[in-house]
């Protein structure tokens, strides 16, 4: 029988931990703009914590650090990765990749996808679908699953798909 490759973990309880975690994300964005007038984006905070550094982006990114570690430890949701050499190349270039696109960009997925969008900005609205499209292509044509196969045992056992939404919490 097809698929269409819909994972065995996409259940109603998962849905409904995404929802929430989106509805933490859209609270997390109103609170930011709203009240304190600034764009909520990933890649504008942790930059401008080498270039401008103040006590707000430290607490924003260690609570982002911090929210990852806790939902680890509450959830179990870290497992163990070995780390090969084709690994670390593949995770480096991306990471460079990302890095330099958010700079081009003047922004990341999260602050285009969550923050520009709700803004109406033509540019997020035109950014997004490009960062989709790419992101599709290059899965596919990189083969990444290969590189990042689901381990349906461990998964099945995890007690963080229904804690997604935790990490969101330090957003605001």
């Amino acid at each position: 029988m097809f698929s269409f490759g819909m994972s065995p973990f996409f259940t109603p309880s998962a849905v409904a931990s995404a929802a929430a975690g989106g509805m933490l994300l859209g609270c997390a964005v109103v609170f930011k703009t709203g009240v304190l007038s600034g764009v909520l984006g990933i890649s504008t905070y942790t930059k401008r914590l080498f270039v401008n550094p103040s006590l707000g982006r430290y607490a924003f990114v260690g609570g982002m650090i911090a929210s990852a570690a806790m939902t680890s430890a509450l959830y179990g949701g870290a497992e163990h990765m070995t780390f090969s050499a084709e690994l670390l190349t593949r995770l480096g270039v991306g990471a460079f990749f990302v890095g330099v696109g958010a700079s081009m960009q003047k922004g990341c997925t999260s602050g285009h996808g969550l923050t520009g969008l709700a803004r109406l900005s033509l540019r997020s609205w035109v950014a997004v679908p490009l960062f989709m499209l790419a992101g599709i292509l290059t899965a596919t044509l990189s083969k990444s699953a290969s590189a990042f196969p689901p381990n349906p045992v461990v998964e099945a056992g995890l007690a963080g798909w229904n804690a997604a939404a935790i990490p969101c919490a330090s957003i605001a």
